[in-house]
């Protein structure tokens, strides 16, 4: 197929289409080589950032698409309350006998009728249903956003999480490299003496709780990397591959009056607690216009064909009589309720406030602590941990310096990265409390991009 397609290639393009059978056939030949050419899929895209990590959550959540169904609902629900109500058809037909004051017979037929009425509502009683299903359209739309909000802060989180847990799992990966090939090395050598018997059972002692401590992150970046493929509506073996670094978190937090009112008009929660309010008050008008009648009014026709025929037309009148049931305890239930919004949102703003308060305390102790230890101070400890592990070999150092070298640079490492953890978490929480609104969210991105820690 090749030596024909390089052929014809070097044809006169005259002699090719002169003919319209060699025309044919070439086109022929084109689309078999075309549909025996594999098709190859686009790979994925990896690695990805953590924002487009976001993005996927938000297009394929399976819980966002519940949310967003009883917005459907909500939505269906205020179209039909601004329905009318179906007219009513009655009829009715009888047998009829008309008798005379001495009860002799002087006629008999029947008796037939029927009416069309529409039902009216008390003025007042449509407007306040369509309000509540507003209110309900309301509250749905705020209850997914507050949902995204929510789902992209955890995604975030999580990746976060999981890049940090990685670095811990890949510097305790580094450390039990180096151990066993020490060990290799001094099986090697001839153990001479009691002191390098015990400095080996040493290492291997080390290495040990080395390996312990791998596993432990290996299972955490599982957990992790299921739980990012559920929230973003993958298959649970799939891999979770962020290749960039997590920076030190480098946003003002700004002073505490402002945070707490942006706080208060802001909040999601807040803002469904203030409608939930607002509904429940225009629930109890409801309830107190339940008791007023509804009218239905409409024609009706009757006959009566016993002895002389009786045709009768009109218009018909109806409404209930408020003389027994006046809804009190519908009334009693709705303020009721009132008063439990009422005190829900109170409760709200305060749990709010105190919130903020807590996340802003816990992200300025982090960062703190993450500017009292900088990242080339771990930088430093890796080196350092390295150069024991060199000099250990020549005999410079002892086997104490070496392992009080590699418990140092772990533990540096793994405090240095929960506090950088702790302060993304403390920021995610206050940027969800505010809904954004205090602090620069466009900056999160930075999140997302390469590079190493500061």
């Amino acid at each position: 197929m090749k030596i024909f397609f390089r052929t014809v290639s070097l044809l006169d393009l005259d002699w090719i289409f002169s003919n319209p059978t060699r025309l044919i056939c070439l086109v022929v030949l084109f689309q078999m080589r075309a549909s025996a050419t594999p098709e190859i899929s686009a790979p994925a895209s990896y690695p990805l950032p953590i924002e487009e990590l976001v993005t996927e959550a938000i297009n394929n959540n399976l819980e966002l698409r519940s949310y967003e169904a009883e917005l459907g609902v909500a939505r269906g629900e205020r179209r039909q309350a601004g329905m009318w109500k179906n007219p009513e058809f009655e009829g009715n037909y009888a047998y009829r006998r008309v008798s005379d004051a001495q009860e002799l017979l002087t006629g008999e037929g029947v008796s037939r009728g029927l009416a069309i009425v529409q039902t009216f509502e008390f003025p007042g009683k449509g407007s306040l249903r369509k309000a509540i299903a507003n209110q309900n359209i309301r509250l749905a739309e705020l209850g997914v956003q507050q949902f995204r909000q929510a789902l992209a802060g955890q995604v975030r989180s999580l990746g976060i999480q999981w890049i940090l847990v990685r670095e811990n799992a890949n510097a305790t990966a580094e450390l039990s490299e180096r151990s066993q090939a020490l060990l290799q090395l001094l099986e090697a050598r001839p153990i001479a003496g009691p002191t390098k018997l015990l400095e080996f059972r040493a290492i291997q002692g080390s290495l040990t709780d080395l390996h312990f401590t791998a596993r432990e992150l290996k299972q955490k970046q599982e957990e992790i990397r299921i739980q990012l493929n559920s929230l973003l509506g993958r298959p649970d073996k799939e891999e979770i591959r962020l290749d960039q670094g997590v920076g030190t978190p480098a946003f003002p937090v700004g002073d505490i009056p402002n945070m707490l009112r942006s706080g208060e008009e802001n909040n999601l929660q807040l803002r469904i607690r203030h409608l939930e309010l607002e509904r429940a008050a225009k629930a109890v008008s409801a309830s107190e216009l339940e008791m007023a009648p509804d009218f239905k009014v409409g024609p009706y026709f009757s006959q009566e064909t016993a002895g002389e025929d009786a045709l009768n037309m009109g218009m018909v009148l109806a409404m209930s009589l408020p003389l027994w049931n006046w809804n009190q305890g519908g009334i009693d239930t709705a303020k009721a309720r009132q008063e439990k919004a009422y005190w829900l949102k109170q409760d709200a703003a305060r749990q709010v406030r105190m919130v903020i308060y807590q996340r802003i305390r816990a992200y300025t102790l982090a960062l703190e602590h993450l500017q009292a230890t900088p990242a080339r101070d771990i930088n430093m400890l890796s080196q350092s941990a390295g150069l024991a592990d060199r000099q250990y070999r020549t005999g410079a150092v002892g086997i104490q310096l070496l392992l009080e070298m590699q418990r140092q640079f772990l533990a540096a490492l793994r405090t240095r990265n929960q506090s950088l953890l702790e302060a993304w978490q403390s920021w995610l929480d206050l940027d969800l409390l505010t809904a954004g609104g205090c602090l620069p969210t466009r900056q999160a991105q930075s999140v997302s991009t390469a590079g190493t820690n500061p």
